[in-house]
């Protein structure tokens, strides 16, 4: 049973709506102007709507659509409010799965090349909906680590530079369309027998690489806490 099955919905107090709508700006990293802009108002606005003095209809819904919600008038009607024992149940669980890793930012072609050499699978995605152009130059990039990773001791010292050289042209180029790359890595352990004498041995590492619009990548990736084979 989830620990949301039973929760009060509700319509957020004008104090609630002001910490879930600076939540969400500062989970995608943005100020409040940015905030402003994209929600067509004045970042003076926001600070009241933070602050806790509400907004109007008109501005609960431009703040839905800058926050890309499908629904635009989501802050203006009920609302699930977890209680906080729910909120401590859920966050344990999360803890027992999963563990919170540094999101780092591929420095070079280099150390992608790197990266893709010494894992032993991968999980790369981008974050959010892209664009046409984007969804291409990130499949280019996949493609391209996959293969490389599936043969990388096969190449020469000369065909590893320019192995390098064209990662750090497609990463460059992802920044150009507004993607930001992030990436941590997760140990493998093989399973081992019921015999908990037995201790799990590594196999090697799992890549994350994910893709983040400019400005929102976070400061830390989810990644499971145990992954065997």
């Amino acid at each position: 049973m989830s620990s949301f099955d039973k929760i009060e919905t509700r319509l957020l107090s004008k104090g609630e709506l002001g910490q879930v709508v600076r939540y969400l700006r500062e989970i995608r990293q943005w100020s409040q102007e940015t905030l402003a802009e994209l929600a067509r108002t004045t970042p003076r606005t926001i600070q009241r709507v933070e602050a806790g003095s509400g907004g109007n209809p008109h501005t609960l819904r431009s703040l839905a659509s800058a926050f890309e919600f499908q629904d635009i008038d989501a802050f203006t009607k009920p609302m699930a409010i977890p209680t906080e024992e729910q909120l401590r149940a859920a966050r344990e669980h999360f803890d027992q799965k999963y563990v919170m890793t540094k999101a780092l930012k591929p420095e070079s072609g280099r150390g992608l090349a790197k990266l893709a050499a010494e894992s032993i699978g991968d999980y790369i995605e981008p974050a959010f909906e892209t664009s046409k152009d984007q969804a291409l130059a990130f499949a280019e990039l996949t493609d391209y680590l996959r293969d490389y990773r599936d043969c990388a001791e096969l190449y020469s010292s000369t065909a590893r530079l320019e192995v390098f050289e064209e990662l750090q042209a497609m990463i460059e180029h992802l920044e150009e369309l507004g993607v930001t790359l992030r990436y941590a890595t997760c140990s493998v352990i093989q399973n081992t027998t019921s015999d908990s004498r037995e201790e799990a041995l590594p196999v090697g590492d799992v890549l994350y690489l994910v893709g983040f619009k400019e400005g929102e990548a976070p400061e830390e990736l989810a990644l499971p806490r145990k992954m065997g084979i």
